[in-house]
């Protein structure tokens, strides 16, 4: 992944987050909500799973608002996350049309 790094606050966020986390939460996935038409986030959340298998929300990322799904994505790379890719190579998003929401399931630095 090359071009320019992603914002300091939100690969400070990433990285902290890497170390807050527990071990056993898993999996983790990161969802975002666009604003409007355009590239920009206009929210970002991290769930977790629980001991029940169930999704719990975990955090915010607030120095993601703004910023792109790109921006996220480089973000989770240098903190050493890691995300299943389609085909063409593309993070591999899952897309809810009735919530707006982008979910990418990330698997945590070890």
């Amino acid at each position: 992944m090359t071009g320019s790094p992603p914002p300091v606050e939100l690969l400070r966020e990433v990285r902290a987050l890497a170390e807050d986390l527990h071990p056993r939460l898993h999996p983790v996935s990161v969802r975002v909500r666009l604003s409007g038409s355009g590239p920009a986030l206009a929210s970002c959340e991290v769930w977790t799973g629980d001991g029940d298998a169930l999704l719990a929300h975990r955090a915010d990322l607030p120095a993601a608002v703004g910023a792109t799904m790109l921006d996220l994505e480089r973000a989770l790379v240098i903190a050493g996350y890691v995300y299943d890719l389609t085909p063409d190579g593309r993070p591999k998003y899952r897309y809810d049309n009735r919530g707006g929401l982008y979910t990418l399931d990330v698997t945590r630095p070890w």
